[in-house]
């Protein structure tokens, strides 16, 4: 009997360690802009209704948009949960436009404690980058983290680390926002990320120059959107050498980026609305385009990434659920020293 209870327990305990960034089987997803919606699917469900299942390793909140808003304090937006704009019960803080989202507070302590990672995501294609690198920082870590601030859009919710989704040049000096979310992050208790998420062309012309010199834990490459590098075009011969997921290899391989371990992750939309419809592949296409790439490049490959929660959880099948199944047949982990 105590044999059994003492079996549970470390089983408990290793389902709360949770995330592994040394794995090559990691499932990220997009979360909070509802582009499903568009494709007559149902909207996206609040942000706890998606961490019960195994299928989701990192969530990624899109988007903290605007840098610098009224106050000087950022703007989120997350669709059609939490917005103010929408809903006159959603509280803003005094002389801000940034919302105060307790209840997406409670979720992302609720996904953490599944063993899930709670990224938020800057950027997006209409973010305004325009921000002080120093102030913004140290508002980031404050705001969201374990700095201390009276206006905590999450309350007391600590997120797992931050994404740079910039699809356009930054205003900012992203390089120096890097640096300085660095150098909180070792001041915390506990283990945060930076990650990013380029376009499939090498080196991307928003985020080249930040995966060269600043520390980077994952790269959340998006094959979609851009044409001749998409997901679509793997496999066939005129993919170019240049720019797909192989010359990603050659760079980690040529210890191009600043991280010599960075993590690269194969980004894809998991429907045909959910980007240029030219771009998506199928579920079964996707599924062998990961396993591929996992076996021949398991240093690197750090799992799939897909936009966004809406589209795949909207789906039959459910699209993000697809691409990990895949990916766990070949699943390895070098554990969390990694």
């Amino acid at each position: 009997m105590m044999l059994i209870i003492l079996v549970a327990v470390l089983a408990a305990a290793l389902n709360v360690l949770g995330f592994d960034i040394s794995c090559n089987s990691n499932m990220a997803v997009y979360w909070g802009q509802n582009s499903g919606a568009s494709g007559s699917l149902p909207y996206q469900k609040p942000l706890g209704a998606y961490c019960d299942d195994d299928t989701v390793d990192i969530i990624l909140l899109s988007f903290l948009y605007i840098l610098k808003g009224k106050g000087g304090y950022p703007v989120l937006n997350f669709a059609n949960i939490c917005d103010y704009t929408k809903n006159a019960s959603v509280p803003v803080f005094p002389g801000t436009e940034l919302m105060h989202c307790s209840d997406m507070g409670v979720d992302i302590k609720r996904c953490q404690e599944k063993g899930k990672i709670i990224l938020l995501s800057i950027g997006g294609a209409t973010a305004q980058l325009n921000a002080d690198a120093d102030t913004f920082s140290q508002q980031v870590w404050d705001l969201f983290m374990e700095g201390s601030s009276d206006f905590r859009p999450f309350d007391d919710a600590v997120i797992d680390g931050i994404d740079l989704d910039f699809e356009q040049h930054s205003q900012m000096d992203i390089i120096k926002f890097a640096n300085n979310m660095n150098q909180l992050f070792k001041t915390g208790t506990r283990k945060y990320y930076l990650t990013a998420a380029p376009q499939c062309p090498y080196p991307d012309a928003n985020l080249g120059d930040l995966l060269a010199q600043s520390h980077v834990d994952m790269a959340f490459i998006q094959f979609y959107n851009s044409g001749w590098c998409d997901n679509s075009k793997f496999g066939l011969p005129h993919w170019p050498q240049s720019m797909n997921y192989y010359m990603w290899q050659d760079a980690w391989t040529n210890k191009s980026f600043a991280n010599p371990n960075i993590r690269l992750y194969v980004g894809s939309t998991a429907g045909s609305g959910a980007g240029n419809p030219s771009s998506y592949v199928s579920p079964d296409f996707f599924a062998n385009e990961l396993q591929e790439l996992q076996k021949d490049y398991p240093d690197s490959f750090g799992g799939a990434m897909t936009w966004d929660m809406s589209w795949a959880y909207g789906s039959t099948p459910n699209y993000a659920a697809s691409a990990k199944q895949a990916m766990m047949a070949g699943s390895k982990c070098k554990g969390s020293a990694y």
